[in-house]
């Protein structure tokens, strides 16, 4: 059974150097939230010539960026025509494109930056459920061709050798994904950020955002003004980049349901069980209407997750359905020691696309990657970034500027997700 000593991705070595905010500072932009978004905006700014300050409530990553599954993934959850079809087939397109590229970017950014995250781009796979969810990857990657994404359907057979898991019907293989370390690829990008010039402060919770007269980062007249419990950061621009990790301040909590994913790690494979469990060392996922994953660390460790919340009262639940999912999935590795339990919060949107809000001149927002964050994140703060400095038009961003709409009862909606993530557990044990 698990030890719940935490999260596994918490033995990165962690930034000593950052201090909290203690002082008045001036800067073209401030951004709240040191995870893939806030710190990639921040970086691609500072390389442009723009002043830029981070203040982050707790520690780098520590929200989504450092408790996911690791996966760099390209595109949506939902199939890149649903986009075209809810965005507009000009943007939607443009969506699709920039998506279906980013696992690219990110590889870039890691090469360029030399992050150590113990980066494997061998390619994800997406596995199908039962004999339906052939048809559905079928679909998936037919659309996602159409962007040039090096996809491919595996049969039955081939989908088994890959990963060893029993029970699949198929898999849709994206050779241009792969898997990291997540909150080591954060801790790089904030060092990425760091030596551009960006003044980044931890355990600096953002109390209230104030408006002010004056003249920063070109802004003639009324400014903001971010209040921490001891200082100030005045700027022109400001983004709210907490995704579902806001805490004093909160322009978005109606704006998404927010679902629990929650990891277990086991302890390291033997070499006779890597054998059986994910030879390939590809990351997979699959099409459940509850997902499950599974993935290999660099250590060998397997970590199984599914949505879910490991801290509350159904967490030995969850630990004992992990065992028997495990047992069942890899039924010749035998009983697993899991030595490390941890959950993450999801920002779902109502359509599944992130959302961008200008929420008064200067404020933006960026908010609902609904559990698609990795290489999303990381090429939406560049976009922010290139669109603060110029280099792009708000008519050719490829996701629009959304009005401020709540989604109706989404406690209610996280609830019912919840509940919903629990009967499945327990039907795991009667159906497989």
């Amino acid at each position: 059974m698990a030890q719940n000593v935490g999260n596994l991705w918490h033995l990165a070595e962690p930034m000593t150097e950052l201090k909290s905010l203690d002082e008045v500072l001036q800067a073209d932009v401030a951004i709240v939230g040191a995870g893939y978004t806030g710190l990639s905006c921040a970086l691609h700014l500072a390389q442009q010539g723009k002043d830029v300050v981070v203040l982050e409530a707790r520690d780098i990553g520590y929200g989504a960026s450092g408790r996911n599954v690791g996966l760099t993934n390209a595109g949506l959850w939902i199939m890149p025509k649903e986009a075209e079809r809810l965005l507009g087939a000009e943007r939607g397109k443009r969506l699709n494109q920039f998506l279906i590229d980013a696992p690219h970017y990110v590889d870039q950014l890691i090469e360029t930056h030399e992050i150590d995250c113990d980066y494997k781009r061998n390619g994800t796979l997406h596995l199908a459920h039962n004999r339906r969810a052939v048809a559905y990857l079928n679909k998936r990657a037919a659309q996602m061709a159409e962007y040039g994404a090096d996809v491919s359907l595996l049969d039955r057979t081939l989908a088994f050798e890959l990963t060893g898991a029993e029970g699949y019907f198929g898999a849709l293989k994206d050779a241009g994904a792969g898997t990291l370390q997540p909150l080591k690829y954060c801790i790089g990008l904030a060092r990425a950020a760091l030596a551009a010039g960006v003044r980044i402060y931890t355990h600096s919770a953002v109390l209230d955002i104030e408006r002010i007269n004056g003249n920063i980062g070109g802004n003639i007249g009324e400014n903001l003004r971010l209040k921490t419990q001891n200082g100030y950061v005045t700027a022109g621009d400001i983004i709210l980049a907490t995704n579902a990790y806001e805490e004093k301040i909160s322009y978005n909590k109606g704006l998404y349901t927010s679902l629990y994913y929650c990891q277990l790690a086991s302890e390291v494979l033997s070499e006779a069980q890597r054998e059986q469990c994910l030879p390939a060392n590809m990351g997979c996922w699959d099409s459940g209407a509850v997902m499950r994953s599974f993935r290999t660390d660099a250590a060998g460790r397997l970590l199984v997750g599914t949505v879910g919340n490991i801290h509350t009262a159904s967490a030995n639940g969850l630990k004992n359905w992990s065992q028997h999912v495990v047992g069942k999935t890899f039924p010749h590795i035998g009983e697993l020691n899991y030595q490390y339990a941890w959950a993450g919060r999801i920002a779902k949107s109502v359509n599944n696309i992130p959302q961008i809000q200008e929420l008064h001149k200067g404020l933006y927002q960026i908010v609902g990657y609904s559990g698609r964050g990795i290489a999303p994140a990381t090429v939406t703060g560049k976009l922010m970034a290139d669109y603060l400095c110029e280099n792009i038009s708000i008519d050719e961003l490829p996701l629009p500027f959304n009005a401020l709409k709540n989604i109706s009862f989404n406690r209610v909606r996280a609830a019912i997700y919840e509940i919903g993530c629990q009967m499945s557990h327990i039907s795991d044990f009667i159906m497989r």
